[in-house]
């Protein structure tokens, strides 16, 4: 049989492949919105609850005291109000309260948030005792602010969760997993997926070495890992199961550094002696008992408030150095020949590639698009403007672009160059944590660069040390956590250490 004869069977079956990923991808986002769009809806929810009933309790106050309006000044309980509201919808998404596809059960979901919202109302209070105006507020209104928000948020949070639950149970919403390793294990486990649901869509199975493919998987599609990569980078997977035999765990070890940059949980099918693993929670699938070794950095809430935050902020950022932008793309065009911006490829989020904006500051027959060569101090190919706008750091100014664009975040781990190395060794080969940076949006600044690791990166320890800092912000992540190093960029900035 020729080639010819083959080849379009070949190419009507990738042909068919292609179709059901895309349809598959699909499904993935409009499943991924719909947990988004819950989580959003849980947030704005518990903050109509809090200001609603904060302003009934003050009107139940004003009944029960017999005042007139003037009595109480609605005003001065705006305030805390709007304050005490904003904590706890932050402190709840930080929780992972608003995730509904956890499996908590209702007396862990409500004992979290009863939890977290006394909390918030314990602050309250102190914030009342260190400012001294405790005797500005009504202790009733406060006492009864508290209960009927305790019930409201509690019921609210049953209600939604009962909600997503039918969701779940009727397939409209579901999360996506992917299974590696096509054995007698995964075959069993991805049969039980199928058949209990678990409000679980099964993306595929997957597995690079034929020989170890069964030859009944039940209907389940198998696929090779390159596959699983692509689904990866369009973000078209929310879990991965390695269901592999225990013996093997350097081979565990290898596929867990294989799914490093993509922001996906990666459990394991729990086998004995494996207490190599951290531990972060364990799940049961039926009659399979799974264990993660790796969560998800941000969770739907925690991305809506990031995003707001990398919104608004830069949006004013740009708004206020707009002028400022206008005089340097002027200078730049007076002082040499060539365009304003400089574009350079950087990997971002989920291992992709995308065009990084900065004001030229160098002469446009020096640049060097691929990174190969480190800028360092008193470099030739910098122009005499770009020497000011790298010192001041104002040659990143254009990056708010990004950040609007949603290439980057205002606060993240530094994007690097293509072929960025250390002693001539590329920085994923140099340390073998280097790909899990990417498990989130770049940033414009981010914590190892407020803590002095910024500049050129001429050894292997240099590049260790960042990426060190790196990833202790993407395990501990907060909004609290982003203002404090915006707040310590300024003073990096202004005191220029290791600017080149």
């Amino acid at each position: 049989m020729g080639a010819s004869e083959v080849s379009p069977v070949r190419r009507e079956n990738r042909a068919t492949l292609i179709r059901t990923k895309k349809d598959d991808f699909i499904r993935f986002r409009q499943d991924e919105l719909s947990r988004t769009a819950i989580a959003v809806l849980q947030m704005l929810g518990d903050g109509f609850i809090l200001v609603t009933l904060s302003y009934v309790s003050l009107s139940f106050v004003m009944l029960l005291s017999q005042h007139d309006k003037h009595y109480i000044e609605y005003y001065t309980y705006l305030l805390p109000t709007i304050g005490t509201t904003l904590v706890a919808v932050f402190l709840f998404a930080r929780s992972g309260i608003y995730n509904v596809l956890n499996g908590d059960s209702y007396s862990r979901i409500l004992t979290s948030t009863l939890t977290n919202f006394v909390q918030v109302i314990f602050l309250l209070i102190t914030c009342f005792f260190i400012f001294k105006i405790s005797d500005s507020f009504s202790r009733v209104w406060l006492a009864m602010w508290t209960v009927t928000s305790a019930v409201g948020l509690g019921g609210f949070r049953v209600a939604m969760a009962r909600a997503a639950q039918r969701l779940m149970r009727s397939g409209r919403l579901t999360k996506a997993m992917a299974v590696v390793g096509a054995n007698a294990i995964g075959q069993r486990f991805c049969e039980n997926l199928v058949r209990e649901g678990f409000g679980i869509r099964l993306v595929g199975l997957f597995d690079e070495r034929r020989s170890r493919i069964v030859q009944n998987t039940g209907g389940v599609s198998v696929h090779q890992l390159s596959a699983l990569d692509e689904l990866l980078c369009r973000g078209g997977v929310d879990e991965i199961v390695i269901a592999i035999p225990p013996s093997p765990s350097g081979r565990i070890l290898e596929l867990m550094r294989r799914f490093h940059p993509f922001p996906v949980s990666l459990r394991l099918v729990s086998p004995p002696g494996y207490e190599c693993f951290q531990i972060l929670d364990s799940l049961r699938y039926g009659e399979f008992g799974t264990f993660c070794i790796m969560g998800k950095p941000l969770d739907e809430a925690a991305v809506v408030l990031k995003r707001l935050e990398d919104i608004m902020i830069a949006l004013f950022c740009l708004l206020i150095t707009l002028p400022l932008m206008l005089l340097i793309a002027l200078c730049l065009k007076l002082d040499s020949p060539g365009p304003v911006f400089f574009r350079q490829k950087r990997l971002g989020a989920n291992n992709l590639p995308f065009d990084l904006l900065k004001f030229r500051s160098m002469y446009v027959d020096r640049t060097d698009p691929l990174g190969q060569r480190l800028t360092q101090a008193g470099d030739p190919r910098i122009t005499r403007i770009g020497q000011i706008l790298r010192r001041t750091s104002m040659d990143e100014l254009p990056q708010l672009i990004n950040v609007l664009r949603g290439d980057m975040s205002l606060v993240g781990p530094r994007p690097h160059a293509l072929a960025a190395n250390a002693a001539g060794i590329p920085y994923a080969r140099a340390i073998s944590e280097y790909p899990i940076r990417h498990r989130v949006k770049p940033g414009i600044t981010g914590w190892a660069q407020v803590n002095g690791w910024r500049g050129e990166t001429v050894t292997v320890e240099q590049i260790r040390r960042r990426v060190e800092y790196d990833l202790y912000y993407i395990e501990n992540w907060s909004l609290a956590f982003d203002f404090l190093i915006l707040a310590r960029t300024v003073f990096a900035v202004l005191s220029r250490e290791n600017a080149v």
